[in-house]
């Protein structure tokens, strides 16, 4: 019994799918943002050493996601510059 196999043309959807991993990855780049001020405001209403250590590790935890996701970004930013234009 042979399988069919359904494959769509590689021009549907693509710009769709670009345009949804461009917002996702700026999206997230937002989240961590705004994560990341909160963990530095805590820090700085912090007295325990110990708490201060931990909210240290989960900044740069969130500056290297943050850095990831801006990267992301940043690529999909580049292809979309390249992509052709549409005749006017």
């Amino acid at each position: 019994m042979a399988m069919e196999q359904r494959t769509l043309p590689h021009t549907e959807g693509t710009w769709a799918d670009l345009n949804g991993r461009w917002f996702f990855a700026w999206r997230m780049a937002a989240a961590c943002e705004s994560a990341l001020r909160e963990v530095h405001f805590a820090m700085g209403q912090q007295r325990d050493s110990e708490r201060t250590q931990a909210l240290e590790t989960a900044s740069l935890l969130l500056r290297k996601e943050l850095v990831q996701w801006l990267h992301r970004g940043e690529a999909l930013d580049m292809i979309v510059e390249r992509l052709p234009r549409e005749p006017s």
